[in-house]
């Protein structure tokens, strides 16, 4: 007797999975066309299935559209049609996802014999391994496993017999709504995965929405360079979270319905919820990994109680009826509408849909960074050039780690170069912005120190950004700088708001700063602004950082 082996993210199962296992289960190995049995002979039979299913915590992105649960109920139903008809024993194990990919193959097994107590303690002498990936075939190869190879008939050169689930998926995704009606889906997929499917509509509505949102790409996120570990250490720390709630605190509205619009890992929801008891508490992220981030605090029991839930949508969808929210909160999520959209036009369309979101008297509160005012006046940017290197400073790094340290070792000024030639650079690349977006400077030496002549905008975008050097390429795809606060307002204005400003408690309501702590810690002794006058430089104020705009619908 034989174990069969068959892992997989088993987001869908074919009907050709269910022909190949129901000709191979039972039959002897001998029968079979078997890449290297390993150490299993010709008259052992496959009388036993485990389907692994892998990276079983993970959900909410193309890789994985399809959560855990209902995957298992999927393969569950697969299954019995071997138990039922062949009468073999079919065993279900969900894997946990791992980072480690080159000790994908050995962790499984060791996941699967931890998982059953010792039971199931699978190897190359009771084990064959059903897998039509080649990486993942290469894995087990290496550790003398025998290999069916289902829809893969030949590795050498690749050849495929039938279409693989996951091109089965793409076309449900092509198929769009109209999947059901689809004739050739319908003989593609198992009728297990149909009889699912039809049980739980909301699986192929979450499918569709992955598949079709412009912003995610397969892993669920806005872009493959922002190390997630990194940005939520930055957003979530203690000091800065105490910050961002002081900045917005007195402009929340008691009770009703309350959106962190772009909520990341729900931290800043979950300190609202130690003030604010009585509010219902929604969420709105796109990223995969922050949504199981929100979650994860959810069963943590980290939003004090209060009613919480969370949905992965693009902040462009119309979520909620109109009329129905009493506070939308927008952390850092504006600049991004911006970078990632349509820019203006993009903005503009969530102003008006954020207020007709809102109940009477309900309130917007933009918290974002900001532009300066005559953002187009020329002024000379001094740059430390003594606390670094500028030696290759456009070297070419390998990853994000490579680069990162690279530029920790470069000069200020090496670093504003390197960001000269970086800012929007993949955007221009793919063709969403202009040459135009370039960063035009020159350099002019005053009184025997070096200076960089630009626009006060383009100063601005680089004091903001020349310390994400952890993120360095997925920062410099997105613009901070594109309005000034005047500005702002004037279009919260223009898109129906009343603008809530209050001298006489200025923290209640809208108003932008330099934040303290960024200029002492990021600016003093880094760089310095100034403007020529008749009798030389004279040195300027640094931009304010920040903005809180609160808007009320009346």
């Amino acid at each position: 007797m034989a174990t069969l082996l068959f892992p997989g993210r088993h987001i869908v199962n074919t009907r050709f999975q269910e022909q190949y296992l129901s000709e191979v289960l039972g039959r002897p190995l001998g029968q079979l066309e078997v890449w290297n049995r390993g150490k299993l002979g010709e008259a052992e039979t496959l009388d036993k299935v485990v389907f692994a299913i892998t990276s079983i915590n993970q959900e909410h992105s193309r890789y994985n559209p399809i959560d855990g649960k209902h995957r298992f109920v999927a393969v569950d139903r697969f299954a019995r049609l071997f138990r039922e008809s062949l009468g073999v024993d079919a065993r279900i194990v969900g894997i946990p996802h791992y980072h480690s990919v080159e000790r994908f193959a050995e962790y499984m097994l060791k996941e699967i014999t931890e998982q059953t107590e010792g039971e199931l303690n699978l190897n190359s002498e009771n084990t064959i391994v059903l897998s039509s990936t080649p990486e993942v075939i290469k894995l087990y190869q290496t550790q003398g496993f025998g290999i069916l190879g289902g829809e893969l008939c030949s590795l050498d050169p690749m050849q495929y017999r039938a279409e693989t689930p996951i091109l089965v998926m793409k076309k449900i995704a092509a198929a769009g709504e109209k999947w059901k009606e689809d004739g050739e889906l319908r003989r593609l997929l198992s009728t297990a995965t149909l009889s699912t499917w039809f049980d739980f509509p909301e699986i192929s509505k979450r499918v569709l929405w992955l598949y079709r949102d412009p912003l995610l790409n397969e892993q669920g996120s806005l872009t493959k360079t922002r190390d997630y570990a990194t940005y939520t250490q930055g957003m979530s720390n203690p000091l800065i979270l105490e910050a961002k709630y002081d900045d917005i605190k007195r402009c929340i509205v008691a009770g009703g319905r309350l959106v962190d619009e772009g909520c990341a890992d729900g931290s800043l929801l979950a300190r609202i919820a130690r003030d604010f008891r009585d509010v219902d508490m929604l969420g709105i992220e796109i990223t995969a990994e922050y949504i199981q981030q929100c979650e994860e605090k959810q069963r943590q029991g980290a939003y004090q109680g209060n009613y919480a839930h969370f949905h992965q949508r693009n902040l462009m969808e119309r979520i909620f009826e109109d009329n129905s929210i009493t506070t939308t909160i927008c952390n850092s999520t504006t600049h991004e509408l911006w970078s990632y959209g349509e820019q203006e036009k993009t903005v503009r369309t969530y102003l008006g849909m954020k207020h007709d979101q809102l109940r009477h008297q309900g309130r917007i509160i933009i918290r974002d960074v900001v532009g300066p005012e005559d953002k187009e006046k020329e002024v000379y940017l001094w740059c430390n050039d003594a606390d670094g290197s500028e030696e290759d400073i456009f070297r070419n790094c390998a990853d994000a780690e490579v680069l990162a340290g690279h530029l920790r070792g470069l000069s200020t000024y090496g670093r504003f170069k390197r960001f000269a030639e970086d800012f929007l650079a993949e955007m221009r690349e793919s063709g969403k912005r202009s040459e135009e977006t370039k960063i035009r400077y020159r350099e002019e030496v005053v009184n025997e120190e070096r200076y960089v002549v630009l626009r006060l905008k383009d100063a601005a975008e680089f004091l903001s950004k020349k310390d994400y050097v952890d993120n360095w390429q997925s920062e410099l795809n997105e613009e901070f700088a594109f309005w000034s606060f005047s500005e702002w307002k004037n279009v919260l204005s223009e898109s129906g708001f009343h603008v809530l400003e209050n001298p006489n408690a200025p923290l209640a309501g809208s108003r932008a700063y330099a934040s303290e702590w960024i200029v002492k810690n990021r600016y003093e002794g880094k760089v310095k602004l100034f403007e020529r006058t008749d009798v030389g430089l004279n040195e300027m104020e640094y931009p304010v950082t920040n903005m809180v705009l609160v808007g009320e619908k009346r």
